[in-house]
């Protein structure tokens, strides 16, 4: 199976470039921190949406299975991880007004989805 996580959010207007610096430093220490089973897709800023409420910043990750979001969660528990660091140090940088947007989808490749037409009435 294949996944692709997409955490919409927005980051603090005071830490903008501050992000983008940290990104650009770190993005190699990001992917290497994963668990098995997870890749980091990127983060990406919106140049354009019709979403009015999503995020202005989109974190991806890849995954190869339900199963990768629990070994996630169990590296992230674990604060000695790279893991736990990289996403403590994120945090200092996301916009926390709860007005601020945000969003979370989860998509699963048509190749391997279960998708059925529905009957006519």
């Amino acid at each position: 199976m294949r996944f692709v996580d997409m955490q919409g959010f927005c980051i603090r207007l005071d830490k903008q470039v501050e992000f983008q610096t940290w990104l650009v430093e770190n993005e190699e220490r990001i992917k290497k921190s994963y668990p098995a089973g997870m890749e980091y897709g990127g983060v990406y800023v919106a140049v354009f949406s019709s979403e009015k409420n999503a995020g202005e910043y989109y974190w991806l990750d890849i995954l190869d299975s339900y199963g990768a979001m629990d070994r996630s969660a169990a590296l992230n528990k674990d604060a000695t991880s790279d893991f736990a660091k990289v996403i403590e140090e994120f945090l200092q940088f996301l916009d926390t007004d709860k007005n601020a947007g945000w969003s979370h989808t989860l998509l699963k490749s048509v190749v391997d989805a279960t998708i059925k037409d529905l009957p006519k009435a």
